[in-house]
């Protein structure tokens, strides 16, 4: 018999077990509370020398990345990322970032305001990946929404001049913001107290009122071809839309990600509206309904003209009309924010041509159908005082009117090989006319069964595009068929033990783009009739920008008595079910500030839709 080495001897049973045994036995002692960092590890690590070097972070990657695919989600990063970022390594350096984010939220404690922006980045990017995991860690054991609570608060605590103020850190107010939506729900919003929905509404109102001077999308407006030439960098006009979304470097999955900041203005807008539409909920109607006709039936025996608002449209207007919260209503998962994290992740640089990332910013037949909301309408003289520069009102002054917005959407496509009708030059130079669309001046439009026949009398082009009907087998009227999928060219197996230790610089980001076939979609749309006979009728037309999905709608009157509005456009982006955006009036010029306002639009019926 051999005699047993010097080292073996002094090593205990325990130690003495195989690297795969002992794994085991850590993995299901670090999960065997799946809520929470797997502080469960670290009596097993003191026990021993032996036994820390065989399970530490640096000589067990898979081990730790089992534990993070077990208490988070990682279905989304696997369906977004390549596959050099979604290695064991990658997945074991996010479990201790989020684990070192998750302590100090619950821990609240102030020195932590050096991490804060990471924090939200990190908080953001968990909700955008969630699939039911990643939420239950930060409600059930950080305490999310009390530590939300107390960011917005101290933001809002410190003088204006500090760099983490409420108004001089629109990167992390815009984050702060963003998951004050997506933690919010209706009950949470229905049991706020009045002193705190109050105050919240306060500080989203300077937002709204001054909406220019924050960022609403990833790229100005008034351009509709992008990426810019490089020609273009000195010369972008301050029109609605900038500034633009701040960019930021981090480190995603252990590897160092560019991402552009969410939007500010779309997240104000829907913390705001779902909180006026609680205190809808506990006023009663103005006195002055009770004078209005009780129905439309009655309106039409009693001689009102339409348009003429009756008892039953305030009702249903007053308290029927709701904002759908932030939530998974069809099952999807985190699949439905694809467009949220690919407009983060590739959205970030105007001139940049490759753009590896870049994914579904906007799924086919998103906006056909019947979408039902509101508009913000700040009274008029108190806008403009607010907005002049050598006047200084208080923002609070401004009051705002509701009008409510009920229309029909159709998608129509322009379909390869044709080509799509050019947006035209904005007249002094500021990109494309956004004022009217993109689209141009004088453009004629020919409505047919199944599609439109596009012309432009100035340069003689004329086009046809498709109707897209989601409820079809066949989309289309004729037999066309394109993929409607992109997605990253990802292996069958994502994370390998044996790729566990290599290094970032072995991988690259590898994407592939599949074409749907379709170059160009317009919308066009017109107010729902119920609601047209009490609010007025108009027609609506626009374009869908496919750098970003960023949708911008002109809006005409149809009606007389609704003559005197004149166009408006309304811009924004698609957000689960919610068209959220900014309108304006079309009358001052885009390199000025107009009347304009919030709206937000919920879609009421679902159709099937497909990914472009």
């Amino acid at each position: 018999m051999l005699a047993a080495h010097p080292s073996l001897c002094s090593l205990s049973l325990f130690e003495l077990l195989d690297d795969p045994i002992l794994e085991r036995i850590a993995f299901y002692l670090a999960t065997d509370r799946f809520i929470g960092p797997p502080s469960e590890l670290v009596p097993l690590l003191c026990i021993s020398r032996t036994i820390n070097e065989s399970l530490r972070f640096r000589s067990d990657s898979h081990l730790y990345s089992q534990i993070f695919r077990y208490k988070f989600d990682s279905a989304a990063i696997l369906r977004r990322l390549s596959w050099g970022r979604t290695t064991a390594h990658c997945m074991a350096k996010e479990l201790l970032k989020r684990c070192a984010t998750l302590t100090r939220i619950r821990n609240r404690n102030p020195e932590n305001i050096a991490h804060l922006q990471e924090d939200l980045w990190t908080i953001y990017l968990m909700m955008l990946e969630n699939d039911c995991k990643n939420m239950v860690q930060l409600r059930g054991w950080a305490e999310l929404p009390t530590w939300l609570a107390n960011v917005i608060e101290d933001k809002c605590q410190v003088p204006l001049q500090h760099p983490l103020s409420w108004f001089n850190d629109i990167e992390g107010t815009s984050l702060a913001l963003w998951l004050l939506w997506m933690s919010s729900d209706e009950e949470s919003v229905r049991h706020e107290d009045l002193f705190t929905r109050n105050k919240i509404s306060n500080r989203l109102n300077s937002f709204l009122v001054q909406g220019h001077r924050f960022s609403s999308s990833y790229a100005p407006d008034s351009y509709f071809y992008l990426p810019l030439c490089e020609e273009l960098e000195a010369e972008i006009p301050c029109t609605t839309g900038l500034p633009l979304p701040i960019v930021r470097d981090i480190v995603h999955y252990g590897r160092t990600i560019t991402l552009a900041a969410p939007p500010l203005i779309p997240a104000a807008l829907l913390n705001f509206v779902v909180r006026m539409e609680a205190r809808l909920d506990d006023n009663p109607l103005p006195s002055a309904v009770a004078r209005l006709p009780a129905t439309r039936a009655d309106a039409t025996a009693m001689g009102f003209h339409i348009p003429h608002l009756t008892q039953e449209d305030v009702v249903d207007f007053h308290f029927h009309t709701r904002t759908r919260f932030f939530g998974d209503y069809n099952n999807l998962g985190s699949e439905r924010l694809d467009s949220e994290w690919f407009r983060v992740v590739s959205c970030h640089d105007l001139w940049a041509v490759d753009r590896p990332l870049r994914g579904i910013f906007y799924h086919l037949g998103s906006l056909t159908g019947h979408w039902n909301g509101r508009a913000l309408i700040p009274d008029l003289q108190t806008h403009i005082d607010v907005n002049m520069r050598n006047r200084r009102q208080n923002v609070q002054n401004v009051t705002w009117a509701l009008e409510r917005i009920s229309c029909v959407f159709q998608e129509h496509h322009c379909l390869i090989p044709d080509e799509h009708m050019p947006a035209p030059a904005e007249a002094h130079g500021w990109g494309e006319d956004v004022l009217n669309g993109w689209l141009p001046r004088r453009l004629k439009i020919d409505h047919e069964a199944d599609g439109l026949i596009l012309h432009d009398p100035e340069t003689g082009k004329t086009v046809r595009y498709e109707t897209y009907h989601p409820e079809r087998e066949n989309h289309y009227s004729g037999s066309f068929k394109g993929s409607s999928e992109w997605r990253c060219d990802l292996p069958p197996q994502i994370v390998s033990e044996d790729a566990q230790d290599e290094t970032v610089d072995d991988y690259d980001e590898v994407c592939e783009e599949l074409l749907s076939g379709v170059t160009d979609i317009i919308i066009t749309g017109e107010t729902h009739e119920r609601v047209g006979e009490a609010w007025g009728s108009f027609s609506f037309i626009g374009r869908v920008r496919p750098w970003d999905g960023f949708v911008v709608l002109l809006r005409i009157p149809t009606d007389a008595a609704h003559s005197y509005t004149g166009r408006w456009i309304f811009k924004g982006y698609i957000h689960e079910r919610s068209l959220v955006g900014r309108w304006r009036e079309t009358g001052t010029g885009v390199d000025q500030v107009g009347y304009e306002g919030g709206f937000v639009l919920c879609k009421v019926d679902e159709t099937t839709v497909d990914a472009v």
